[in-house]
C-alpha cells in the first residue's frame, strides 16, 4: 500500500532581519561591503520563537539568552514581550548586540 505523504510548507506569520554588531576594531567581512543580515521566520509570534531563533542563528542554547531588550532611539532598552513582538512590522531590521550577563553564563540580547 502507497501512502503519500503531502509536505506542508509552513509559511511564517512574521520575517525580520538581524545582523550582529562588529566590533569596532573587527574588519568588514569584505572589502567595500555593508553589514550581513539574516532572516529569522517566526511561525509563532513569541519572545520564544524569537529566542529559539536567536540562539540557532548564533549557534547558542536558548538557556544563554537571560533576556531580550529592545533598544529605542533615545536608547532606553525596553524589555522583549509577546506583546511587543506581536507588534513587530514585517521585515523590520535589527542589530543585534550581546552583553554579558554578569549573574550567569548568559548574554542578554539587545535588538537595536
Amino acid at each position: 500500500m502507497d501512502v503519500e505523504f503531502e509536505e506542508k510548507c509552513i509559511q511564517p506569520r512574521l520575517t525580520i532581519y538581524v545582523c550582529q554588531q562588529q566590533a569596532r576594531h573587527q574588519p568588514a567581512i569584505k572589502p567595500g561591503s555593508g553589514e550581513i543580515y539574516h532572516a529569522l521566520y517566526l511561525e509563532e509570534l513569541t519572545l520564544l520563537d524569537l529566542s529559539e531563533k536567536i540562539a540557532l542563528l548564533y549557534s547558542i542554547t536558548l538557556q544563554q539568552i537571560t533576556h531580550i531588550y529592545r533598544q529605542k532611539s533615545n536608547g532606553i532598552h525596553v524589555l522583549v514581550s509577546d506583546e511587543m513582538v506581536q507588534n513587530f512590522r514585517e521585515e523590520t531590521s535589527f542589530i543585534l548586540s550581546t552583553i554579558r550577563d554578569e549573574n550567569t553564563e548568559g548574554f542578554h540580547v539587545v535588538l537595536k
